[in-house]
């Protein structure tokens, strides 16, 4: 391959749009960290870690989904060191509010937690079982409690 072609490919291959394929959710305790294939045009990746929100002392796990759209970054245009940004929007995967206002995580089977920083209100959607674990716990309301359930154990 000529040095110009090779360089084009480099070039080329710095940054690539594309769509996660598989997924493989990682095992820390056996030195497995999450990664993903990427295809881009013709091109499926080998495994690529991807980026998360937080890695440090303060650690978020929001692992990337089959289908959604991302960037690969590569270093030299080496796809085989890329790193994979996800979580551009696409028509498979709209958005779930287009309130600008609003801050929302919504998950597949519908539940959701939504913050409105324009009225203040915040919603809580969930369709399995809540459990708080705290040392104490304070719960003020300037307004009316409402509590609905077939039943009420207050221990």
């Amino acid at each position: 391959m000529n040095a110009i072609a090779e360089l084009r490919r480099r070039l080329d291959n710095m940054i690539r749009s594309g769509t996660i394929a598989a997924v493989d959710h990682g095992d820390p305790a056996q030195g497995r960290l999450p990664c993903c294939r990427v295809k881009t045009g013709s091109i499926l990746t080998g495994w690529l870690p991807f980026f998360t929100v937080r890695a440090g002392t303060t650690n978020e796990w929001n692992p990337v989904s089959v289908g959604e759209q991302c960037t690969i970054l590569s270093p030299s245009g080496d796809l085989a060191q890329g790193q994979v940004l996800a979580g551009l929007y696409s028509a498979a995967n709209p958005p779930c509010s287009n309130n600008p206002a609003a801050h929302k995580t919504e998950w597949a089977n519908g539940d959701y937690v939504e913050h409105n920083a324009a009225t203040g209100a915040y919603s809580l959607k969930l369709t399995g079982h809540v459990q708080i674990d705290a040392a104490s716990l304070d719960i003020t309301c300037s307004g009316a409690v409402k509590i609905n359930g077939a039943t009420i154990d207050l221990n």
